[in-house]
């Protein structure tokens, strides 16, 4: 799991606080990682799947917002996958 830290541009509890992608697969989705407001670690992927190297490049630029606006399936799900923090 290839993981980075992103910059939080406000102070809203509900900022992401790192995403991710599989780099060891030809395609993955984008996890995000995140706090409730009770301090309780929360875990999401994007619903699409990308491929490596568009994964690659929205990682290296923080893009994770590309998991809401992306063309076909939008939208982030409760992840399986944790602890990758």
């Amino acid at each position: 799991m290839k993981v980075k830290k992103l910059v939080v541009s406000s102070s809203r509890n509900n900022d992401f606080l790192y995403m991710a992608i599989d780099e060891t697969k030809s395609h993955t989705p984008i996890y995000l990682h995140r706090l409730s407001k009770e301090g309780e670690a929360q875990w999401y992927e994007s619903k699409a799947v990308f491929s490596k190297s568009t994964a690659l490049k929205y990682f290296y630029n923080g893009f994770y917002k590309v998991v809401f606006y992306s063309q076909g399936i939008k939208g982030i799900s409760k992840s399986t996958v944790k602890g990758w923090v």
